[in-house]
C-alpha cells in the first residue's frame, strides 16, 4: 500500500469527522508529499528518487501540520484524529522510531533515606547490583517509578513522589532513568515504550529473588511511563513463562498512538494481576478507554481538572493525576479519595447514576475492587474529599530525613 493509499484510507475512513476538516488536512503539503513515499521506503535508502522528501523530515513536517491543524478544531476532536492517524501508521510499520533504545544506557535510580542520603543508579544491565547496593532494603516493598514524555527525574515529580513515600518510611523507591528515549518527537518516544518495558523486565529477571519481584514489586509510571509499566508487565510474563507481577498503576496513561491499533496496546487488564489506573485528562493527552481492572475516572469524563486554569489546563490535568496519587500516599491521605461505582461507561459524565461504594483510589486502592469509577476532587490540597483537616499531611511538610 502506498502512503497516499494509507492517509486517504485513514481519513476517510472516519479519521476527520467533517467534509471540511477532511480536505483541509488531506490537501495540507505535507500530507500530500507524505502520500508519495511508498509503505516500507526508509530515510537514507540509495534508490530513493532524487529530490523525494525523506521520512524524517517528512515526520517533522506532518507531525508540525497536525499541531497547527488541531489548534483550529475541538480539541477531542484534534486528538481523537491525531490518535486515529499515529496508531494507523505505526501499525502499517512506516514509522520506525529515530532514538533506538539501548538498555546500557538505562538504569535504576534508588532514592534512599539512609543517613547519608545516597542517590544511587544501578545499570540495568547490572541490575543483580540491587541487591547488594547500600539503602535498598529486602525486607521492604519496592515502587519503580516510570517517567513520562519529555520528562526525568529532575522534572518528573518523582521527587514529590520520593517524598511521599519517604515520609511512609516503609519503601525501596526507585525511578527508571530512560528519558533520553523518550525526550524525542512523541511518535518515535511511543515506539520506544514496547522496547524500553522489554528491557525492564528483562532487568527484573536478574535479581536473584523471584518470589520477590512477584510479590513486592509495584509499577508506577505516568502518561507514557504507564505504558512502559504495562509493556514491562507483558514481556515480564512472556520472558517467564507466565509469571504475572503484583500491581501496576497508571497515571492517566498516554493516549496518542495507543489503544486504536495494534501494535502499541497500552498498559491494561492482564499485565499484572492488579492494573489500576487514574484517568485525569481522559480523551486528550490521557486515555479515555476503560483498560485497567479499576479505572478511577476522576471528575468523570471531563478532560479538565478542577484547578486547572488558563493556557495550561491541558498539562496541569494530565498531572494532576501524580498529584492525586502522590497525596494518597502519606500515611494520613491513604482514604482521601473515595469513588463511586458506575455500571456504564456513560454514567461518567455526571456520575449522578454511579453507587457511593467509597472505593479508595490510590496507593491503598484493593485488588478486590475491580470496576469503573467516578472520583470527585477539590481544586487545591487536599485534592481529596475524604481528607482529614486534623491529620491530613501537605506535600510541603517536613519528612523524611533527605527530602524534608
Amino acid at each position: 500500500m502506498t502512503f497516499r493509499a494509507l492517509v486517504v484510507l485513514v481519513l476517510l475512513s472516519g479519521a476527520a469527522q467533517s467534509d471540511k476538516l477532511r480536505s483541509d488536512l488531506i490537501h495540507s503539503d505535507s500530507v500530500l508529499d507524505f502520500m508519495n513515499i511508498s509503505r516500507g521506503e526508509h530515510p537514507g535508502r540509495q534508490d530513493q528518487e532524487p529530490g523525494l522528501p525523506t521520512v524524517d523530515s517528512l515526520l517533522d513536517r506532518l507531525q508540525s501540520t497536525l499541531k497547527q491543524w488541531v489548534i483550529g478544531v475541538p480539541l477531542d476532536l484534534g486528538f481523537s484524529t491525531f490518535n486515529y492517524i499515529c496508531s494507523t501508521i505505526v501499525d502499517l510499520g512506516v514509522l520506525q522510531s529515530k532514538v533506538v533504545p539501548d538498555m546500557s544506557r538505562m538504569s535504576f535510580f534508588l532514592l534512599t533515606e539512609d543517613a547519608d542520603c545516597l542517590n544511587v543508579s544501578v545499570p540495568l544491565t547490572r541490575a543483580e547490583d540491587l541487591w547488594t547496593t547500600p539503602g535498598f532494603h529486602r525486607d521492604r516493598p519496592s515502587v519503580l517509578y516510570i517517567t513520562g514524555f519529555k520528562t526525568n527525574i529532575n522534572d518528573s515529580g518523582a521527587g514529590p513522589v520520593a517524598k511521599a513515600y519517604a515520609c511512609r518510611g516503609d519503601t525501596n523507591f526507585m525511578v527508571l532513568d530512560a528519558a533520553y528515549f523518550l525526550d524525542t518527537l512523541y511518535s518515535w518516544s511511543a515506539l520506544n515504550t514496547e522496547a524500553i518495558g522489554e528491557y525492564v523486565a528483562k532487568a527484573l529477571l536478574r535479581l536473584p529473588d523471584q518470589d520477590y519481584v512477584l510479590e513486592r514489586f509495584h509499577l508506577v509510571g505516568h502518561s507514557l511511563g504507564a505504558q512502559i509499566a504495562g509493556s514491562t508487565g507483558r514481556n515480564y510474563r512472556q520472558l517467564s513463562g507466565g509469571k504475572i507481577l503484583k500491581r501496576i498503576t497508571g497515571l492517566d496513561p498516554a493516549n496518542p498512538c495507543f489503544y486504536d491499533g495494534n501494535d502499541l496496546e497500552g498498559v491494561r487488564s492482564g499485565d499484572a494481576r492488579f492494573v489500576d489506573i487514574i484517568h485525569t485528562n481522559p480523551g486528550m493527552l490521557g486515555t479515555s478507554k476503560r483498560a485497567g481492572d479499576a479505572d478511577f475516572f476522576v471528575q468523570g469524563r471531563l478532560p479538565f481538572k478542577r484547578g486547572c486554569l488558563g493556557l495550561d489546563a491541558l498539562s496541569c490535568s494530565h498531572t494532576r493525576a501524580v498529584q492525586y496519587y502522590l497525596e494518597s500516599v502519606y500515611p494520613t491521605n491513604g482514604n482521601d479519595f473515595l469513588g463511586k461505582r458506575c455500571g456504564r461507561y456513560a454514567d461518567l459524565y455526571t456520575g449522578i447514576l454511579c453507587d457511593s461504594t467509597d472505593t479508595v483510589m490510590g496507593f491503598a486502592a484493593d485488588p478486590a475492587d475491580l470496576g469503573l469509577f467516578y472520583v470527585d476532587v477539590n481544586g487545591a490540597q487536599p485534592y481529596g474529599q475524604n481528607a482529614s483537616p486534623e491529620t491530613y499531611t501537605y506535600t510541603g511538610s517536613e519528612c523524611g530525613n533527605c527530602r524534608g
